[in-house]
């Protein structure tokens, strides 16, 4: 598998898991509060941070219906896309330089056409590309035709749509692509997450590093899209906020600093603890082997020119002596020195 490079970082096998904090458009209009999620990311840890550059006219019609469950959301698609587009390019150039000076990788998605010439004109070094987009060739060779990696998301598709949008994206251009499993349900129930696709989806493309989007409601620890690390996620996204008790938008399902920064720790510790798969004994092991392991100690006095009988011997730490699967063959042998209770017995005294 070849790894895919994103600015400084490497995505793929042996590299650190690489963090999207998913700003969207949680910034609700706020230049100030957009550049808080760049730095409140950077503090956290996350790798990259991105938000998502529309506007509700070439996003949506304007009796769309939603298909998200948010209780404090009313209208159609268009009406709520209406309120979050306020961003233009001036909004987005001041955000990619502050993330530049701040030393975090600056994305967003692109819905439409202009939006992508922008954004590569703006020096975004990668694409990324919603779940529900996987069908849209238009955009798609739009993307693929920067010659820039792209993350591909991969909700509510069938594999047969992920092959055909793979090979659609390397024809017209894409050699460096990173796939995300995702379900798309806002917000997806801990029991629809199934992360075990991730290990299917790598199955089904392992040449091409597969991470994870997340969209379940986090707890404290931020369980889910850690347990996807140690499934195999080589990148993971997650919705992020400065303040999950805002209303609308996906406030509710996105994680707040600290626990962006509990995600980044988690999966920190994940890596450490997954080590490589080869079976052996670890060198931190080797003085628990030696001292906690048992040897064959005698277990009452044995004059020498005693037959060893069963009996005699008890199973004892430390494991510097013969090991107790010998016993078969020390026992019946006679000693050849008086071997004194709670003795390790060793070869030399039996012959």
């Amino acid at each position: 598998m070849k790894p895919v490079r994103i600015g400084d970082k490497l995505i793929g096998p042996g590299y650190p898991t690489y963090i999207i904090a998913e700003a969207g458009v949680n910034h609700k209009g706020s230049l100030e509060a957009a550049r808080r999620m760049i730095d409140e990311a950077k503090r956290a840890g996350a790798d990259a941070i991105k938000f998502q550059t529309y506007k509700a006219e070439k996003l949506v019609t304007r009796t769309a219906p939603r298909y998200w469950d948010d209780p404090e959301a009313t209208g159609t698609q268009y009406a709520i896309f209406k309120r979050s587009d306020c961003f233009g390019e001036d909004e987005y150039r001041a955000l990619f330089q502050h993330a530049q000076n701040v030393g975090i990788t600056w994305l967003s998605t692109a819905f439409d056409l202009d939006a992508v010439h922008f954004l590569d004109e703006l020096g975004m070094p990668a694409f990324k590309v919603a779940s529900a987009d996987l069908t849209n060739y238009p955009l798609l060779i739009e993307i693929a035709e920067t010659g820039k990696p792209v993350i591909l998301s991969t909700g509510a598709s069938e594999l047969p749509e992920i092959h055909a949008a793979v090979d659609f994206l390397h024809l017209h251009g894409c050699r460096d692509l990173v796939l995300l499993y995702c379900v798309l349900s806002y917000p997806t129930a801990d029991e629809d997450a199934h992360l075990r696709r991730i290990q299917t989806l790598q199955q089904a493309f392992p040449d091409i590093p597969v991470g994870f989007s997340d969209h379940t409601v986090p707890d404290d620890c931020v369980i889910v899209p850690s347990a996807a690390v140690a499934l195999g996620a080589m990148c993971i996204e997650k919705h992020f906020t400065l303040d999950r008790s805002l209303p609308g938008d996906d406030h509710y399902l996105s994680v707040d600093p600290q626990q962006l920064a509990t995600l980044v720790r988690n999966v920190r510790t994940i890596e450490k603890a997954l080590g490589n798969p080869h079976f052996g004994v670890q060198s931190a092991e080797e003085q628990a082997r030696k001292y906690a392991r048992r040897s064959i100690v005698s277990a009452v006095f044995i004059p020498m020119g005693t037959v060893i009988t069963p009996e005699m011997l008890i199973m004892k730490r430390p494991g510097t002596g013969i090991p107790p699967a010998e016993v078969p063959h020390l026992v019946g042998r006679r000693a050849t020195v008086d071997i004194q209770p709670d003795t390790i017995i060793t070869w030399d005294m039996v012959d």
